[in-house]
C-alpha cells in the first residue's frame, strides 16, 4: 500500500471515529408515542396552569431538545403496560424497575424517584414499624398494580387491593384500615387536595427510581432511548 493510500484510510477511519462520537440524532419530523397513567404529581393527565406533571415534562422536552415530537396518551396503567409489552407503542411512563419488567423493556436514565412508605392516622403507633415486614398483622391499603407496592404480598400484611389512593385515603378517616402503602410525593399530592377529616402523617421505608420505559419489542427502541437520555 502506497503512502497515498495509507493516508487516505486514515482520514477514512478518523471520519468514521467522528461520524460515530456524534450524538444520536433523528430525523426531520420524528414522532414517539409514549402511554402515561394520571399520577400527579409525576404525570398529570388534565394540566393544572399549564403544567402537565414533573416526568411529563421532562420526556418531552428532552426529545423536543433532539428533534423528536412527543405524542403523550393517557390511559389506565395496565393498558399502558400491556401495549409498551406487546411493542404497540415505543414507551411507557413512569416506570418503575422491576425483574419482570426487565424482561420487556429498556429503561432510560433516572428522571424522577419516590419515598414509599405509609400514611396513617395521627396518633395511631407507628415507633414499632420500620420495615415493610414491620407491616405483618396490620390491614394496609394499597394499589397493587403498581410495581412498588407489589413488594407487600411478601411480608405477611392483610392486604386490601384499592383502585386509587384516593379510597386508601378514605378508608384510614373511616379507620377502616391501618395504613395507606404509596408514595409521599403522590400521596400529598392528592391530600392538599382532599382536605381530609383527620390529621395524617407519614413514614418512608424505601426510594424508588423512576424511568421512561422504552418496548423492547419496537424496532427503534434502543435508538430512541439513547437520544432521550442525550435530551
Amino acid at each position: 500500500m502506497t503512502k497515498t493510500m495509507q493516508t487516505l484510510w486514515k482520514i477514512i477511519a478518523l471520519g468514521l471515529l467522528v461520524f460515530c462520537m456524534q450524538p444520536a440524532t433523528a430525523k426531520h419530523g420524528a414522532r414517539v408515542i409514549i402511554l402515561a397513567t394520571d399520577y400527579p404529581p409525576f404525570d398529570i393527565a388534565s394540566p393544572e396552569d399549564g403544567l402537565h406533571g414533573f416526568d411529563h415534562e421532562v420526556a418531552a422536552e428532552a426529545f423536543a431538545r433532539r428533534g423528536i415530537t412527543p405524542e403523550i396518551t393517557y390511559v389506565p396503567w395496565s393498558r399502558a403496560i400491556s401495549a409498551g409489552e406487546n411493542g404497540h407503542v415505543q414507551a411507557v411512563l413512569t416506570c418503575a424497575q422491576t425483574e419482570e419488567r426487565r424482561d420487556h423493556f429498556l429503561f432510560s436514565a433516572p428522571i424522577s424517584g419516590e419515598a414509599y412508605g405509609i400514611h396513617y392516622r395521627v396518633g395511631f403507633p407507628v415507633d414499632d414499624i420500620a420495615t415493610l415486614a414491620d407491616l405483618k398483622g396490620y390491614i394496609v391499603a394499597s394499589v397493587l398494580e403498581y410495581a412498588p407496592n407489589a413488594d407487600l404480598n411478601d411480608y405477611g400484611a392483610d392486604l386490601v387491593d384499592i383502585s386509587s389512593d384516593i379510597a386508601g385515603f378514605r378508608m384510614l378517616e373511616l379507620e377502616r384500615g391501618d395504613f395507606l402503602y404509596t408514595g409521599r410525593a403522590a400521596g400529598n399530592y392528592l391530600l392538599e387536595r382532599s382536605n381530609p377529616s383527620v390529621e395524617l402523617a407519614f413514614k418512608p421505608f424505601v426510594e424508588w427510581d423512576y424511568y421512561l420505559c422504552f418496548s423492547k419489542k419496537h424496532p427503534d427502541s434502543e435508538h430512541l432511548r439513547q437520544v432521550f437520555n442525550e435530551g
